[in-house]
């Protein structure tokens, strides 16, 4: 397996922390990516990445992680939604933590879907 947690500005790292030691122990390939080639997150710690998002091609991973965080900013960022619209595309598999649901909600690939999320914006909700 392949992942590509997408990081940002202020996501909380401890949402994934687990996750990511999990996958790791488990073999599985991680990439980290963002707009920026370094970030913080709400610990503050820089983080730097592996990639940034331009970069990324969803047919080289099997899942996309986005933690939560403060959102709110890029929600309306272009490479970020096509990015998640291109995994949804594909028919990867999406997993979003917390606010990091209000990118899939911004991206319309929530649909008639199920989900639980810390928000109800219907502005994002296609």
């Amino acid at each position: 397996m392949k992942a590509l947690f997408f990081l940002y500005e202020g996501y909380v790292e401890w949402e994934i922390s687990s996750l990511s030691y999990i996958l790791n122990a488990c073999g599985a390939k991680i990439n980290t990516a963002a707009l920026t080639d370094e970030v913080t997150h709400q610990g503050r710690f820089k983080v730097k990445v592996d990639l940034n998002i331009e970069a990324c091609d969803p047919a080289d991973y099997d899942i996309l992680i986005i933690p939560g965080g403060e959102p709110a900013s890029l929600v309306k960022d272009d490479s970020l939604l096509n990015l998640i619209r291109q995994f949804d595309e594909q028919g990867k598999l999406i997993a979003a933590i917390c606010g990091g649901t209000t990118f899939l909600a911004a991206a319309g690939v929530l649909r008639e879907r199920t989900y639980s999320a810390s928000f109800d914006p219907p502005e994002y909700i296609n």
